[in-house]
């Protein structure tokens, strides 16, 4: 009887929870660039009602709304607004585009498409998207960089925040040959006198690489001959928010980054800050970096944009030129005795850019950039001793200090060790220091205008730049631990260039041709302030100058045409490498290279190549597959300088081609389960066609093993004629080998030899570092918020210096590396607590299977081989609120 009263109640009780949840009605849509269809990460939905949402790594966004009609906005920082308005009976939103401002920078807007390039970009170019940074959590850029065709890793010690990177072919050390950027600006501490990548920003803080290689190189320079890298850092997010990301992991791995930001109506900011702790894969290689920056993108007006970054970075860390012999190597690839050894750094930099629209159809970017620079390199200097007799060399307490692995051990003849040097019971130290600083300007136009019924593209650029350099070595002999000493070395260099580019793009219907020129003026000097401090007679400081001053046109022009399911394209164009302090001072006369005698006038040229390219990229089946094919063949010539210590002395002359491919599979995309396939591939030739050769180090500092020099007798004997060889005349000079054949007992007394490429000579010489082949492919799997990946990494067997040598060495400074083959992995989750608290928790295995190889011979007769394919486990959670 109770129960019946109490039903009605019950009843409509129940009716009243089901009316209020059945109201509750999802709203969805996907938000995209408008010009690339590409989606956008984070945008943000805003209702008058106060709610909203943000956009996930593929654009999409769901609203839980009740039953009604509704009006919002949604903002994507760069891009206009875009005003909407739907009912909630209607609750696919769709596809919502958003046009890209034109006051927006484009060097640093980034979207999450998963395409592998950059439309924009005239030749070939790739680019690494935001979600394979976030699934990598890499290490160093450098990791991640060898996922990109035509990229190859010289391999160095710990974190390796001085990078060494190869663009089809380029010489890899320090990335000397290929332009490094940050958001658009030049990052090298000086990228015409010393290109040397002694600086690098940390992988932490980029949300996008993009790497170009065609024929708009032409915009950038001055080093445009291979190929550029511009590591594009994160802009301030759509909503105020504060980010924080912990990363822990083997041999003391630390990260931390936290970063806060948000965009109000028109200004966006954000402040952040990386530390970084590593104690490295060998022995006294730890690594310390604290990277700070802030930056500020600010819609002034409708027609006005402002950009503004700051930046700085420190460094201390045990880096080392030396490394391993091959027996060290072998029994033990950890292992690294010299723990004075002290690499420190900073560097502040400077980015204002301002674009200004006075028309509609025409644009001025007005771009004011500076970078301070300064590192101290403290080195111990080493000796390179028989296994056998480092006990007794060193003494028994430096020897159980950092050698007692090597105690009760036995030893062949040809086994050797790299040990602090000895010299009166002590051993020394030398200090490498160097400052920097850069500055310059630039102005940039777009113009668009009308023509055969399409747009046409203008641009044009002047650039003024300034960069100083100043070049001391000091030495200490006093003990390893000194930090001061007597200065050796010190030079002064400064150097201005007045540059820039014009370039149109002709579209007439399906296709495209787009002419570029570029042109450098360089006016430069160095001066050896120690010589003229002792010259009585000096007038005043510009004593002892000695000048460079060259111009330089590069004309490219590239064409291509849209298919529906594609753009073919080619392009030819002529790059240059600068002059730097390596070969920036030196005299040409006919082909052959010379120090300047007094009086006489230097004028040595760029390095220059011709690099010509055919290729597709676009979506295939239905956008399930997207990628391109790219066929190049580059000829360098006036090449001067290329191993450490290996120079031209007639200048040498390069054929470099090869073939890239680089494809993304949708494989699966259904029930929110995706599984995509990634691969890209790298086949590459290179031939020495001409030029006379000198390796400094090949006979006054390798150490030869039985092999190295049965091989370069029998290489020599068999094609005399290819090769200058000179022996000691027993009174301090040397004399020219005229015997047809060389016997093994004359190998002892060889001070030189200089090879001879092309007719006459060696005709199938190869490059250092260009591998014939690198294949990269990975696995990703993603189902709601889990996303977990394998990926593999091969690059074949390559030689380290241009003799070619197949064997080591007994000290490791020359032979071919073997081929070598990694395999990384990940998994991360993606969850929420509470309203506000997003968070996502990873695991990355890289090298899992801890097979050490052979990475780089990287300082040659210095060091010997540098290990990579150490296993290490990393682990975090990256925290916004």
């Amino acid at each position: 009887m109770k129960l019946g009263k109490r039903t009605p109640f019950l009843f409509f009780t129940i009716l009243f929870i089901q009316m209020h949840v059945f109201a509750q009605i999802s709203v969805s849509g996907k938000v995209i660039d408008k010009g690339g269809s590409e989606p956008l990460i984070g945008a943000q939905i805003v209702l008058d009602t106060g709610g909203g949402a943000v956009s996930d790594k593929n654009g999409n966004f769901t609203l839980i709304l009740k039953a009604g009609n509704y009006f919002g906005v949604v903002n994507y920082l760069g891009y206009e607004k875009k005003m909407i308005t739907f009912n909630t009976q209607n609750p696919d939103l769709g596809t919502i585009a958003l046009q890209l401002s034109n006051t927006t920078l484009d060097e640093v807007i980034v979207s999450a498409s998963p395409k592998s390039f950059k439309d924009e970009f005239k030749g070939s170019n790739f680019r690494i998207t935001p979600i394979a940074l976030k699934n990598r959590n890499p290490l160093s850029t450098e990791e991640v960089l060898r996922t990109v065709p035509g990229v190859n890793i010289v391999g160095d010690m710990g974190l390796s925040n001085r990078p060494n990177i190869s663009i089809r072919g380029s010489w890899g050390r320090r990335s000397k040959k290929v332009l490094l950027m940050e958001d658009g600006t030049s990052s090298a501490p000086a990228p015409y006198i010393a290109p040397g990548a002694y600086y690098n920003p940390v992988s932490d803080r980029i949300t996008a690489i993009e790497v170009y290689k065609g024929a708009d190189m032409l915009r950038y320079g001055p080093n445009n001959m291979y190929g550029a890298i511009n590591y594009i850092t994160a802009l301030p997010p759509q909503k105020p928010e504060l980010r924080v990301k912990l990363i822990g992991g083997q041999r003391n791995y630390k990260t931390g980054l936290i970063s806060y930001g948000g965009t109000w109506n028109n200004l966006g900011a954000l402040v952040e800050g990386v530390y970084k702790k590593f104690d490295g894969f060998t022995d006294n290689s730890s690594v310390e970096v604290l990277n700070l920056n802030a930056k500020v993108f600010a819609k002034l007006s409708d027609n006005q944009s402002l950009y503004f970054k700051v930046s700085g970075q420190s460094e201390d860390n045990q880096a080392s030129l030396s490394s391993q012999t091959p027996f060290i190597f072998d029994i033990d690839p950890i292992q690294n005795p010299l723990d004075a050894d002290q690499f420190t750094m900073r560097r502040y930099g400077l980015d204002i850019i301002h674009k200004w629209l006075s028309s509609k159809n025409l644009s001025f970017t007005s771009k004011v950039y500076a970078s301070d620079f300064e590192r101290d390199w403290w080195r111990q200097t080493t000796a390179k001793i028989k296994a056998s007799e480092v006990r007794n060399y060193v003494g028994d307490n430096i020897f159980y200090d950092r050698y007692s692995y090597l105690d009760g051990r036995t030893f062949a003849e040809e086994d050797y060790v790299i040990v602090g040097r000895i010299n009166n019971g002590r051993e020394s130290t030398t200090d490498s220091r160097w400052t920097y600083i850069v500055s310059g300007v630039k102005e940039t136009m777009d113009y668009e205008w009308k023509a055969f019924e399409k747009n046409q593209h203008l641009e044009a650029s002047i650039n003024l730049h300034r960069e100083t350099f100043k070049d001391r070595f000091l030495v200490a002999d006093s003990s390893r631990w000194a930090r001061s000493g007597r200065a050796t070395t010190d030079l002064w260099y400064r150097l201005w260039s007045a540059n820039g580019f014009i370039r149109n793009e002709f579209n007439i219907g399906k296709w495209s041709i787009t002419p570029i020129l570029r042109f450098e003026h360089v006016d430069m000097y160095r001066q050896n302030l120690i010589a003229v401090a002792q010259d009585p007679n000096s007038n005043n400081t510009k004593e002892g100058r000695e000048p460079n001053v060259y111009n330089q046109f590069l004309p490219g022009i590239t064409l291509d045409y849209q298919t529906g399911f594609g753009e073919f394209y080619g392009s030819i164009y002529e790059g240059m490498i600068a002059p730097s302090k390596v070969f920036g001072f030196l005299v040409e006369q006919d082909g052959i290279i010379s120090n300047p005698l007094a009086g006489q006038s230097i004028n040595i040229d760029p390095e220059l190549s011709w690099n010509r390219e055919i290729g597709w990229r676009g979506n295939l089946f239905n956008n399930r597959l997207d990628g391109q094919l790219t066929y190049f063949n580059n000829t360098s010539r006036n090449f001067y300088a290329g191993g450490r210590n290996e120079v031209f002395q007639e200048l040498g002359k390069i054929n470099v081609q090869g073939l890239e491919l680089a494809l993304g599979v949708e494989l699966l995309d259904k029930n929110q389960h995706q599984l995509r396939l990634v691969g890209n591939i790298n086949l590459m030739r290179s031939k020495i066609l001409t030029g006379k050769l000198e390796d400094k180090d090949l006979f006054s500092q390798v150490i030869h093993s039985s092999v190295t020099q049965n091989e370069y007798l029998n290489t020599v004997n068999a094609n005399r004629n290819a090769y200058e060889v000179y022996v000691s005349d027993g009174v301090g000079g040397e004399t020219l080998l005229t015997d047809q054949t060389i016997e093994p007992s004359a190998f002892q007394n060889i001070t030189k030899s200089v090879i001879q490429f092309g007719d006459q000579g060696i005709e199938d010489a190869e490059a250092p570092y260009t591998p014939m082949s690198t294949t990269n492919i990975g696995l990703n799997y993603d189902y709601k918020k889990l996303s977990l990946g394998l990926s593999g990494n091969f690059v074949s067997t390559q030689f380290t210096e241009f003799h070619n040598f197949g064997n080591e060495s007994a000290d490791g400074a020359i032979g071919k590396l073997p081929a070598y083959q990694t395999f990384d992995a990940f998994v991360n989750y993606d969850f929420v607590i509470g309203d506000n608290v997003h968070m996502n928790a990873f695991i990355n295995g890289k090298n899992i299977t801890n097979e050490i190889y052979r990475a780089s011979r990287l300082n040659r007769a210095t060091s010997g081989i540098f290990g990579g394919g150490f296993r290490q486990i990393i682990f975090g959670v990256n925290i916004t609120i």
